[in-house]
């Protein structure tokens, strides 16, 4: 026999044993001989005998019944049964006015008619979630039972439900027969116990031949058999019952008990079974010492110092994993098997190397490529301002050559002095380079800042000239304003010796941007035509006048 078992034998032991001192105790009651102060002990011990058994009753099912709900109404039946009990004690051992008695009478109707609806409440909420709450509408349940109690209490008023002489100076229950009333009532209590018993076999899950399972119609018919009974007046009724609260809240705790023992009301019982018939899990549940209260078959033992190490957080014992939550009372202990797991960890472990190697060689790749490619485009932009520029270098390394070779510091000072015109013109067209290849719109101040120092290199070798751009917008493209000042130095290049002022100007006509170049000399514009093929000019024997369309207007 196991302990959970034993604990069950030895608590219905109790009880019956509590039952049979308070049967004594009636019967020492009920003796003529017995003398009052044992009398009215005897009735006391024996109230409080059955206010203790359904108190404990109503303590202990709270703490196994799961649903909220349920456990809830477990409470307020055993609450009722000890209001009844108490009404009992108050009826028969301290009120001694008739009136006040015969209320208290009528008042035993409260839990007789609430007992058998909350239980149907009770058997409603079965198989439901722990946190279900029964639908408004079936507190409609409790209006019956509501009407017929308030049909018991007045019924001095209209007699609907007892019937007393009419002679009858005071009523009392010593002289009284029943009415509709009354049996409404019984028809009541016996339709709610129905109801509930066969919703009970209909919700229930277990196998219905289970012997188990039909334990609980027994106190069920003892009860119902003994409200016709008591209804009838039989003696047998008066004789074996007792009396009627007692003998019905006994009834309904057994038949309630029953169906929590025989699994129709489910609850958190019968752990040792549930633990013997683990397959394949490592569970146990201690005390808070770490004593072993219930354990799977193949529960591993564990030391307490390993267990109290998971009590933070779950630890990994070799391939499993050990979890230690607290529960009321002691801890919950069992481990998962993450063999598993592990594997995808390790391959996660190896396959992270793996890609850490990667995108290490990936930025080593990218470090390089874009070196590489910083490079190049060094390259392209060395190459295209080398090619844009190659033939100023070309001729300040023949002018460098003839500085060396003069003589007199006159011819010097007009070498360096053209070598400072070719180099502002490498400087300025190189910026032009670089900005225009990075945005294709510019400023038609770059070109004006350019004239400006290739004017300032101008006036010293000598020669004098002014320059204005004018193309009423605020962004040009800057090929055009590259291709004014290409031509711009290729006309100074070949003026710069023959002649002494040279006027620059950069407009708009007709929405197409030119150019004009005026010198005070004779140019051959065969060479220019060459490279300028829309260029036109005006000649004369002292003065040339040079015009360029700049194609792709202004924005």
């Amino acid at each position: 026999m196991t302990r959970q078992m034993k604990q069950r034998v030895y608590s219905i032991c109790a009880v019956v044993a509590l039952i049979a001192i308070a049967v004594v105790c009636r019967f020492v009651s009920r003796n003529p001989e017995t003398p009052l102060f044992l009398n009215k002990l005897c009735n006391i011990v024996r109230t409080l005998i059955y206010e203790g058994i359904f108190a404990t009753w109503g303590v202990y099912v709270y703490r196994r019944v799961v649903q909220v709900q349920a456990r809830k109404i477990f409470v307020l039946l055993s609450l009722l049964m000890v209001v009844w009990v108490l009404l009992r004690a108050f009826k028969f051992y301290f009120i001694l006015d008739q009136t006040a008695q015969r209320y208290l009478w009528y008042s035993y109707y409260i839990p007789m008619l609430l007992i058998p609806t909350l239980t149907l409440f009770v058997v409603l909420s079965i198989g439901k979630s722990e946190g279900y709450r029964l639908p408004n509408y079936a507190f409609l349940l409790l209006l019956p039972a509501t009407i017929l109690t308030i049909l018991v209490l007045t019924n001095d008023i209209h007699q609907g439900v007892f019937r007393f002489p009419e002679t009858a100076e005071v009523f009392s229950e010593a002289d009284y027969s029943y009415s509709w009333g009354y049996f409404l009532a019984v028809i009541w209590g016996v339709f709610c116990g129905i109801a509930s018993l066969a919703l009970l076999f209909v919700k229930s899950r277990l196998p219905k031949k289970r012997f188990s399972l039909w334990i609980p119609i027994v106190p069920f018919a003892v009860v119902i058999l003994y409200v016709i009974l008591y209804a009838l007046r039989v003696p047998f009724a008066f004789a074996v019952g007792w009396d009627l609260a007692v003998f019905e809240c006994l009834s309904f705790t057994i038949f309630l008990e029953s169906c929590i023992l025989s699994g129709l009301i489910q609850s958190n019982v019968r752990y040792e079974e549930l633990f013997r018939a683990s397959q394949g899990l490592s569970v146990q549940i201690t005390d808070k010492a770490y004593h072993i209260r219930y354990a799977a078959e193949n529960a591993e033992p564990i030391d307490k110092e390993t267990l109290e190490k998971a009590e933070a957080a779950p630890i990994i014992i070799g391939n499993k994993l050990l979890h230690n939550n607290p529960i009321r009372g002691g801890r919950a202990i069992w481990t998962d098997d993450i063999t598993e797991l592990l594997k995808v960890r390790e391959n996660l472990a190896s396959t992270q190397e793996e890609l850490k190697d990667r995108n290490a060689f990936l930025q080593y790749s990218y470090k390089r490529e874009e070196e590489n490619k910083i490079v190049e485009e060094q390259n392209r932009l060395y190459d295209l301002l080398q090619s844009k520029t190659q033939k100023q270098i070309d001729s300040i390394n023949r002018l460098v050559n003839a500085y060396k070779c003069a003589e007199s510091d006159g011819e010097k000072r007009r070498i360096l002095s053209k070598i400072v015109v070719l180099g502002s013109f490498i400087k300025r067209r190189k910026d032009f380079v670089l900005l225009t290849d990075y945005t294709p719109m510019l400023p038609d101040a770059k070109l004006t800042n350019a004239f400006a120092e290739s004017f300032r290199a101008l006036g010293l070798y000598g020669m004098k000239g002014t320059f204005s751009v004018r193309t009423n917008k605020e962004y040009v493209p800057g090929e055009v304003l590259t291709k004014a000042y290409d031509f711009f130095e290729d006309v100074m290049e070949t003026a710069l010796d023959r002649a002494g002022s040279i006027a620059v100007r950069v407009y708009e006509v007709r929405g197409t941007l030119r150019i004009s170049i005026a010198v005070d000399c004779r140019l051959e514009m065969k060479n220019l035509s060459k490279t300028y093929p829309g260029i036109q000019g005006d000649e004369s024997e002292e003065e040339t006048e040079l015009y360029l369309p700049l194609a792709g207007g202004a924005r």
